[in-house]
């Protein structure tokens, strides 16, 4: 059972993290470019925060649930 537990703990990370460096990796690659609006760029800083709040609270969320388990 603690190794289906390292598993899955380690695979959320893994998620958690990917998809935190997609994130960051999205908003460098249009932050630069002339060809985007300042509307959308701020759309995009907007969506990127929105996403990278979503992560934190799910990170935190998932933690506290493993301590109180």
């Amino acid at each position: 059972m603690a190794t289906w537990k390292i598993i899955v703990n380690a695979f959320l990370s893994l998620i958690i993290l990917g998809s935190g460096i997609l994130v960051i990796l999205d908003y460098r690659k249009h932050k630069d470019d002339v060809s985007i609006s300042p509307e959308e760029l701020k759309e995009l800083r907007r969506n990127n925060f929105r996403m990278a709040l979503f992560l934190a609270i799910w990170l935190l969320s998932v933690h506290i649930e493993r301590f109180f388990r």
